[in-house]
């Protein structure tokens, strides 16, 4: 992995050992444990990107950052990063989230899109998975809408994303796409 982020297991293949892992991780040493199995090789606050790094190395081989943090690496900086890095991983791992990492379980993984060596899910299922946990209807309105105007996909494509995927919490997505919809009609008649 890049940006100083490896997984202690991999440290340890490589003929680094346990002791001298625990001896560099020392409170004042050059390294830190970021997340559990999880090295960041510098003694500096981790940057955003180390975090999000971490999270995949955390979570584990086929999984991908979804929800805002997804759509910002795509494009929507302005967007407010939330607290949590929130990752899909594949249904059948059974690992927990963590400190700054919410991981949730799926059985339709989406083919990841990758920005700067990130497995992001593509916008639809991003924005999807963030408004279903959001709320505040104000807020899923404007996330919805901000992936609309950026070009990022359409309302058909979120409208099969929602259709495809967990019928829960989709209402307040679904009637956001609605309104969204009207918005776009009226704007476009003469």
């Amino acid at each position: 992995m890049t940006d100083d982020v490896i997984r202690t297991a991999d440290l340890r293949a490589a003929g680094v050992t346990g002791h001298q892992i625990d001896l560099r991780c020392r409170p004042g040493g050059p390294w830190q444990r970021i997340l559990p199995g999880v090295l960041l090789l510098s003694a500096g606050p981790p940057t955003r990107a180390q975090r999000l790094r971490a999270a995949l190395v955390y979570a584990g081989p086929g999984a991908v950052i979804t929800g805002v943090h997804a759509l910002r690496e795509q494009g929507l900086s302005h967007l407010p990063e939330p607290d949590r890095v929130h990752v899909l991983q594949p249904e059948g791992r059974r690992l927990t989230g963590h400190d700054y990492v919410f991981l949730e379980r799926t059985t339709r993984l989406p083919t990841a899109v990758v920005r700067d060596g990130l497995a992001l899910a593509g916008a639809a299922r991003a924005v999807l998975d963030a408004v279903r946990r959001e709320p505040q209807p104000l807020r899923v309105h404007q996330l919805l809408g901000a992936v609309v105007r950026a070009g990022l996909c359409g309302v058909p494509a979120l409208l099969a994303e929602l259709d495809a995927g967990s019928k829960r919490g989709a209402a307040a997505p679904r009637s956001a796409l609605r309104a969204l919809t009207s918005r776009e009609s009226n704007a476009r008649a003469p």
